[in-house]
């Protein structure tokens, strides 16, 4: 893990999960500190695996926004139905009442917030992130929908802390030649780039 410097972005991946056995963010966050190492405009990168837990989200994810205090947050998360790279443009207000997390537990409640608003948007610029993994020759679309398991709990959490956040989902590896899915060395490429971007949008 890179060491937080004084501005710095938070970048997450999560660990594996049920229906997840590997994570190519857990494995992101373990190659891109050496190809982040130098900061871009001024600012520098901290990356960190998250539990993919109901639990984590303020046992780990809030205690990291608290320490690091970034200016901005990207989190990195793996959907196993989606052939591209998604960049998420909103979070709801909804739980997954059915799949249990990697501990094997449900959420508490059917909402995140009880009382909030239904919907909250990224807050960071979704298009220039996806023309930016474009430019790694990644497949990458705009999303709406970042579900209701933790990847959206996450996304929901970062936005409500009134720091510029956004959520990238990626495909799950390609399983043999003819899998359309993009390799993980150009998902790692977007990746790059998708963090530079944003470093260039928060100067």
């Amino acid at each position: 893990m890179s060491e937080a410097v004084p501005k710095t972005i938070l970048v997450t991946g999560f660990s594996p999960f049920p229906g997840a056995p590997v994570n190519p963010t857990q494995h992101l966050m373990q190659s891109l500190p050496d190809r982040m190492a130098a900061p871009r405009q001024g600012i520098g990168f901290s990356f960190h695996v998250l539990p993919t837990t109901w639990t984590g989200r303020q046992d780990v994810t809030e205690k990291l926004r608290q320490d690091i205090k970034p200016v901005a947050i990207v989190h990195f998360g793996v959907d196993g139905t989606r052939p591209e790279i998604n960049i998420e443009t909103r979070a709801v207000n909804k739980t997954d009442q059915v799949r249990p997390d990697a501990a094997g537990k449900l959420p508490d409640k059917p909402e995140l917030s009880a009382g909030a608003e239904q919907a909250r948007a990224s807050t960071l610029p979704a298009e220039p992130l996806r023309a930016a993994a474009c430019l790694a020759d990644a497949p990458a679309v705009l999303s709406d929908d970042a579900g209701t398991y933790l990847c959206n709990a996450t996304l929901w959490d970062s936005i409500g802390s009134g720091i510029p956040s956004i959520f990238v989902h990626v495909p799950a590896l390609p399983d043999g030649p003819d899998d359309p899915r993009p390799a993980f060395s150009k998902v790692e490429d977007a990746a790059v780039k998708i963090l530079e971007e944003v470093a260039r949008q928060i100067t």
